[in-house]
């Protein structure tokens, strides 16, 4: 079930794990004692939980807030059912609307980039196609050579191509480049970033979101990293360092930034990203035992957090003052000792106080108004 009180939970529980995942990314030391896969289970599973924003009405703990969420959603609650639906198709419209809005941005966006990959392409000169046949025969991979870019990239879901800008490499060099945007296609890395863009074009009003998919080419990156410094030996692992470094020189001709579609060699003039892939390689300690023992952790953890982001739920709650009624002019308090609730058919509930009935909404007894009183249930036989 989806309604106005599930998404604003969906919200409020995802941004604080987002902000622990941007958090921890950022660490460096963290990452170097227990790898990055931790980060990566962090990742799907808040992913997850933002695109299933629903609740579970008859299997869920409602926590309720009388105080500053009853006086935000005062308003919304005690309107009718048809107004609450009015305010939810608004809202929907509102998120579908832009939805719409971001997938064309993202598709001019795209084209923009294609189109000056499309003007720039030139021919190179067999040795890359040769040293990419070496690692991988069998590799779909083309290679273009563009004067558009600055720094390597691969793009490209069902017909990958790795493009070269014009740059002057050694044969090393340039295998360290190939070897790195393959690794990017067998790793499955340009699918992991189109989802990610499909969750950001999603939730295009969440900054936070924005910011989990920005944060994403990082680990990426770094996960990349790991499995280059696995294949080579400590001086080539320098070498490979040292031509990030050199590829981050540059500058690109005719426009500022890769498109999102794309996974680069490295990115220009980033000093904080690049500092942090160095320190990675170099200083990261493969304790399988420690980052098993961390990635079990976390994954219990994620599970236990999921779970209970769906038990529970933020409802704002009305406390309803002691009633007074008269009797003959007789003062009559109602209580739970001697007022009830009955369930009918419908689902609607009849409250009895005293000789009086008043016919209650479902919704109003599961917001926890009536919850101090006893309720007899609907009798089905």
């Amino acid at each position: 079930m989806l309604s106005l009180y599930s998404l604003i939970w969906t919200f409020l529980i995802s941004c604080p794990m987002l902000l622990l995942i941007f958090i921890l990314r950022r660490r460096s030391d963290y990452l170097t004692k227990y790898g990055v896969t931790f980060i990566s289970i962090l990742y799907i599973f808040c992913t997850v939980r933002m695109l299933f924003p629903i609740e579970f009405p008859s299997h869920q703990k409602v926590i309720c807030d009388p105080y500053l969420y009853s006086f935000l959603m005062n308003l919304y609650a005690k309107s009718e059912d048809i107004h609450k639906k009015i305010v939810m198709a608004v809202i929907l419209t509102i998120w579908i609307i832009g939805i719409i809005v971001a997938v064309v941005r993202k598709m001019r966006e795209w084209n923009r980039v294609k189109g000056y990959l499309i003007k720039g392409t030139s021919e190179g000169d067999g040795v890359a196609e040769g040293i990419l046949k070496k690692i991988d025969p069998e590799c779909p991979i083309k290679i273009e050579y563009n004067l558009a870019i600055a720094e390597p990239f691969i793009k490209g879901l069902r017909h990958p191509v790795i493009y070269l800008p014009e740059k002057e490499c050694n044969e090393k060099e340039l295998e360290f480049i190939l070897m790195h945007e393959y690794l990017h296609w067998k790793r499955k890395d340009l699918w992991k970033k189109f989802v990610i863009n499909i969750i950001g074009i999603i939730f295009w009003w969440n900054p936070l979101a924005y910011l989990l998919c920005k944060d994403l080419d990082q680990i990426i990156e770094l996960n990349c990293d790991n499995a280059m410094s696995k294949r080579y030996s400590e001086m080539d692992t320098l070498y490979y360092l040292d031509t990030l470094t050199y590829m981050a020189g540059g500058r690109r001709a005719n426009f500022d930034e890769v498109s999102s579609d794309t996974l680069g060699f490295v990115k220009e003039l980033e000093v904080r990203p690049l500092k942090q892939r160095f320190h990675y390689v170099m200083f990261k300690k493969d304790d399988k035992k420690i980052q098993r023992k961390m990635n079990l952790f976390i994954l219990c953890v994620s599970v236990v957090w999921f779970m209970a982001s769906y038990y529970f739920i933020l409802q704002p709650e009305y406390i309803v003052p002691l009633t007074d009624m008269h009797q003959e002019n007789t003062p009559f308090v109602s209580d739970g000792e001697n007022s009830y609730l009955e369930e009918q058919k419908d689902g609607t509930y009849i409250f009895h106080y005293g000789k009086y009935e008043e016919k209650v909404l479902k919704e109003d007894v599961e917001n926890g108004i009536y919850e101090e009183y006893p309720i007899i249930k609907y009798n089905k036989k």
